[in-house]
């Protein structure tokens, strides 16, 4: 038996089946074995997943914790904020850490991008991203313990503008990359010049909107025993059945997206995709967002639908203007 998710490929909305799961048909093409239960037939194209990790979302794992030299035994991972940077004397570094386990082994990374939630910064600054070197918990992990607990090379930078707040971002592809291919995944952490410090929202905050994002785009491998499994080309690499993701509804159609009023050329209100996703999903009758898919200004679609605010939506605008809309929203209670 076979249990169907919904998966953003190549921009194009698609399922994919997962052998031990349960649902009746695959999006693969080639002949049924109906003795194994197995699909026999090669994969036709690579599958292109993008995924957001974040808490609150379905089958993500996410740990964050800061650590303050001040207070140098003493855990910090019930915060809502991480910091990095210089405060009263003392530096402040953060850690973050976002399971990955989804991701088959062998998998191309196609993107990764980390998103938070900048909640102050009393001048510019550039803040620095390393690999975490050792496990931690964000329940127990302190400077004591922790804070040089990662390699000296800076492997991203996230550009902290002064006393603005929203979402800021770094590119984690090739870390991902390494952690897909090495298998040891301890996170990132985050610091900067002694200067000031710079403040982030933790996945401890109330606004889920907030709360730190890791968004993953990967292509699965090939295989050439012909038999369904894990998450590659709709062909199995011969390891056990991953656990059934969660399975959702497809809301949008093709050319269909959600996107904010307001200026053109940006997501507004909104702040970004996946905010936008997830109220699209509400004003469906959904409460949770499972994945979303590709982005692009309405002018690319064929029909937008497009928020004033959170439950308060104007339906069919078609292709309005440059403002950013979400498309392959997939939602479930």
């Amino acid at each position: 038996m076979k249990k169907m998710i919904a998966a953003a490929i190549l921009g194009i909305p698609a399922t994919f089946g997962f052998a031990g799961c349960s649902s009746s048909t695959t999006a693969q093409t080639g002949d049924f074995n109906s003795e194994a239960g197995e699909q026999t037939g090669r994969a036709k194209q690579a599958l292109s997943v993008c995924v957001d990790v974040q808490r609150g979302l379905p089958g993500s794992a996410v740990e964050d914790t800061f650590l303050d030299e001040s207070s140098a035994d003493n855990p910090s991972g019930a915060s809502g904020t991480l910091y990095t940077g210089l405060s009263n004397g003392y530096e402040k570094r953060s850690l973050l850490k976002f399971g990955l386990d989804f991701i088959p082994a062998g998998s191309i990374i196609d993107s990764a991008t980390l998103k938070l939630y900048q909640n102050w910064r009393d001048g510019e600054s550039t803040v620095r991203v390393h690999q975490v070197t050792a496990p931690w918990s964000e329940d127990t992990a302190t400077w004591t313990s922790s804070a040089s607990s990662y390699d000296a090379t800076v492997v991203s930078t996230i550009a902290t503008p002064s006393q603005v707040a929203g979402i800021v971002t770094a590119d984690l592809t090739a870390v991902v990359q390494d952690w897909t291919d090495a298998g040891d995944n301890y996170g990132i952490a985050l610091e900067e010049d002694l200067v000031l410090k710079t403040e982030f929202k933790s996945s401890e905050e109330a606004n889920a909107a907030r709360r730190p994002m890791l968004s993953v785009c990967y292509t699965a491998p090939t295989c050439d025993d012909g038999l369904q499994n894990q998450g590659e080309e709709g062909v199995d690499c011969g390891g056990p059945c991953a656990a059934c993701p969660p399975v959702g509804v497809m809301i949008t159609q093709p050319g269909e997206a959600y996107g904010h009023h307001g200026a053109c050329g940006g997501w507004n209100g909104c702040g970004d995709a996946a905010t936008c996703a997830q109220w699209a999903c509400e004003v469906n009758g959904y409460s949770q967002l499972v994945s979303h898919g590709a982005d692009a200004p309405c002018t690319e679609l064929d029909n937008c639908h497009l928020f004033y605010a959170r439950g308060d939506i104007q339906w069919n605008w078609g292709n309005w203007c440059e403002v950013s809309g979400v498309t392959d929203i997939v939602c479930s209670n």
